[in-house]
């Protein structure tokens, strides 16, 4: 189609997902034991490994790694982008989630888009630093984020999840899944191109909107 904006090239996709892996990010979906925290890098290809496992509510456990970086970054100026833009998470069961925010800058975001919803407890832990929680730093748990202080926002509408994510900062949420499906998320904040930043990386699959499949 004319005028359509590829995908990054997948050398810069694997640059910026080693550059996220550094940090303690990167895209990656793997299962551990449910008492072992958070790991310290990702699982290749955003997907789990291992032998399959029976998932229940009440002891699966899935981790999720998302980051989110600069147009900059990716050579595309204006273009911030999730990595990965398409993910995979089991059916029925608890994602613990962690974003990583390496852009700095803020965007807009209609009202309502500043509050933590879909969540378990309705709320999000926060670090101030994009690389990860620092030698002694506890989080700050929140419920809600300054308008004027929202870089984005990972929305999935279908399953009522919203969550404002700050700049330079790594976030961290659990969320319930539901059966099987294929669910749109957005970027509510406006960071992209064109009238009112509603454009570009916006309106573009794999940039800062792409589906969350449960499986």
């Amino acid at each position: 189609m004319a005028g359509r904006n590829p995908e990054p090239t997948p050398w810069k996709r694997r640059s910026l997902l080693a550059l996220a892996g550094a940090l303690g990010a990167g895209a990656a979906c793997g299962r551990l034991t449910r008492r072992q925290p958070y790991p310290s890098g990702p699982v290749p290809n955003g997907r789990p490994t291992g032998p399959a496992v029976s998932m229940t509510t009440t002891t699966a456990r899935e981790y999720l790694y998302l980051a989110v970086v600069t147009g900059t970054m990716l050579g595309k100026s204006g273009w911030p982008a999730f990595l990965p833009g398409n993910m995979t998470v089991p059916a029925h069961c608890v994602v613990l989630a962690e974003v990583h925010c390496l852009d700095d800058g803020v965007a807009t975001v209609a009202g309502g888009y500043e509050q933590v919803r879909g969540t378990m407890g309705g709320s999000m832990q926060v670090f101030h630093a994009a690389a990860g929680p620092q030698t002694g730093e506890a989080p700050q748990t929140v419920q809600t984020v300054s308008p004027s202080a929202i870089a984005h926002t990972f929305t999935v509408s279908d399953l009522g999840l919203n969550v404002p994510l700050p700049p330079l900062s790594t976030v961290r949420f659990r969320f319930q899944t539901t059966g099987p499906g294929q669910h749109a998320w957005q970027c509510m904040a406006s960071c992209g191109t064109g009238p009112g930043g509603w454009q570009g990386t916006m309106t573009t699959a794999g940039w800062m909107r792409g589906t969350l499949t449960i499986q």
